[in-house]
């Protein structure tokens, strides 16, 4: 097979052809235009593919390195993660006051693309988020993941916890937050939840789909969601 000519000594080659037509962008850009017809070449998408996600054994694994510290803003953090899909930096910025107990929902206010949104986490954790929630009201909290001198968390920090309770669980793959919404996303997929749905619960916006998200309101996902989620791994 021959070899092919180097790109730029290509580029040199098309260059002196093209000078004499003392081409601009537009003249360039119709000319590959054509080209690419004419050899018929077209772009190649690059397969997206999911990270490597946890058995069920890793992620009670890891949530079990957790439970052992009996840190109960670390196992918030943890199941907020992984119940929602949130995103590392809309969890950082959350904010007591953002939570509703009674709908089971939590408000993301300026989430990615700058746009508020509600995430739902199951009836089973609304018990255990409303004790944490009040005691750190009684602390003087704003935001949901603060440390004892009140400061909240920050996006790194929440990185490192994930980091240090993933090898405090031997886990050899990378685990890192936004594994989490690669985790729940595709666990509410399998148990048959589906776009437009899962869309509305992850924030994953479709410009396409904004007329279907206008008549569909968040809680005619939530029984769904709550279903899905009595057989999720992790309680």
């Amino acid at each position: 097979m021959k070899q092919r000519t180097p790109p730029m000594a290509m580029a040199n080659k098309l260059a002196r052809l093209l000078t004499p037509e003392r081409p601009d962008y537009e003249y360039l850009k119709k000319v590959f235009q054509h080209t690419r017809t004419i050899l018929a070449v077209t772009k190649t998408q690059a397969e997206k593919r999911l990270p490597e996600l946890l058995t069920d054994e890793e992620l009670l694994a890891f949530y079990d390195a957790a439970w052992h510290t009996q840190s109960s803003v670390h196992l918030i953090m943890i199941k907020i993660l992984v119940y929602t899909g949130v995103r590392n930096a809309e969890l950082a910025a959350l904010r007591l006051r953002d939570v509703d107990l009674k709908k089971c929902q939590i408000r993301v206010e300026q989430g990615k693309g700058q746009k508020d949104r509600y995430v739902l986490f199951p009836e089973t954790f609304k018990g255990e988020l409303g004790q944490y929630i009040a005691h750190q009201k009684q602390a003087g909290a704003e935001y949901l993941l603060e440390s004892n001198r009140l400061k909240p968390f920050s996006t790194r920090r929440i990185r490192q916890i994930v980091k240090d309770y993933a090898a405090a669980a031997g886990i050899e793959k990378r685990v890192y937050p936004h594994l989490f919404r690669h985790q729940i996303i595709t666990f509410l997929t399998k148990e048959g939840i589906i776009s437009p749905k899962l869309q509305l619960i992850s924030g994953h916006a479709d410009e396409k789909s904004l007329a279907i998200y206008r008549d569909l309101a968040l809680s005619d996902v939530s029984d769904e969601y709550e279903q899905a989620m009595k057989r999720f791994p992790l309680k």
